[in-house]
């Protein structure tokens, strides 16, 4: 017959390096998705700025296509910092050897002003809204004062504080307690 008391620790062990493992990977993963975001947009941006040069109102049709990519980006980050709160609360105690999670934690607690701000925020979120407003200029030295032309203004108008918003709420959003 076999001790189960002597085994539990250890599958209890190798279960939690499992987790750990595996929620680091998503965490990569999630981050390799966020590059990738911001990949896209850069690319879509440089497509509909170069054709709104030649042609008017393209460039218009790009700022909501920027702000629903900054939704796709931010719903990655906040999960990344869900993983990382996990992590952090419920496995770093337990298991030797980890407490980067922590670290990071404490020492993004010692800054204030825009040094509490993650830089990723305002690299990734500046990219997003540079390239709106840019379309945006761009749309509007074209403009013709067509019904449709100032729609779409409108809409670019709203989709550019719908980014700005967003990424205020990436600078500042905080999780629940996992205990």
């Amino acid at each position: 017959m076999k001790n189960i008391s002597k085994e539990a620790p250890s599958t209890v062990g190798r279960g939690t390096e499992m987790e750990y493992s595996s929620l680091r990977a998503e965490i990569l993963k999630r981050i390799e998705m966020r590059q990738q975001i911001v990949s896209v947009t850069l690319t879509l941006a440089g497509i509909f700025l170069g054709v709104g040069l030649a042609t008017e109102l393209v460039a218009l049709i790009y700022p909501p296509l920027a702000m629903f990519l900054a939704f796709g980006w931010a719903q990655n980050d906040f999960r990344i910092r869900d993983l990382a709160r996990y992590i952090r609360e419920r496995i770093e105690g337990s298991m030797p050897g980890t407490g980067y999670e922590t670290y990071v934690q404490e020492q993004r607690g010692k800054n204030r002003g825009l040094g509490s701000w993650r830089f990723v925020v305002l690299s990734h979120g500046g990219v997003f809204l540079l390239t709106q407003l840019m379309a945006m200029g761009i749309g509007l030295a074209r403009f013709t004062f067509d019904p449709v032309g100032w729609v779409l203004i409108g809409i670019d108008v709203l989709t550019a504080v719908a980014v700005v918003w967003l990424m205020f709420q990436a600078g500042r959003y905080k999780t629940g307690s996992y205990r």
